[in-house]
């Protein structure tokens, strides 16, 4: 939302000091809410200025300048590095997460090294199962229901 103009709000403080109107009847007056005549008299009141508040940047980054430099540099070294170590490596005190959210806004992305060769075998449904193979237990659900009342247990 776009910030009231400065020769606004000092209309609104002149008219509550100099004409002594209530919030409402200067709400009414300029055809805006009772609230925002309250904040811009209250920042009157509080600051002894009508100017906006200056609008908060929010958190600063942990992985900022040389340091977002230094884990990209540690990423292109070791791409398999799991996200502990170059927590570790980096020296800050941060949540996993963090180092994450970091790697993603940079544009790097999860690839996933093959461990061994894959295997020809596609995935199977419990129809294929059927032909030949036992089922394993994983499989097979004992005291399902449709409901989503949950099952009775056995004692």
């Amino acid at each position: 939302m776009k910030a009231t103009s400065i020769d606004f709000r000092k209309r609104i403080v002149a008219a509550r000091l100099k004409d002594g109107q209530s919030m409402g009847q200067i709400a009414e007056r300029f055809g805006i809410a009772k609230g925002t005549v309250q904040n811009i008299i209250e920042r009157y009141r509080d600051a002894g200025t009508v100017d906006p508040k200056p609008a908060n940047a929010g958190r600063k980054a942990a992985f900022r300048g040389a340091l977002l430099k230094r884990l990209e540099q540690d990423v292109l070294e070791h791409p398999d590095a799991t996200l502990a170590e170059l927590r570790d490596r980096s020296g800050l005190a941060v949540s996993l997460v963090t180092v994450h959210n970091t790697l993603k806004r940079m544009g790097f992305t999860l690839k996933k090294s093959l461990c061994a060769p894959r295997n020809n075998a596609g995935p199977m449904s419990l129809n294929n199962a059927a032909f030949g193979r036992k089922r394993s237990r994983a499989l097979t659900l004992r005291a399902s229901s449709s409901s989503t009342k949950p099952a009775q247990r056995r004692t």
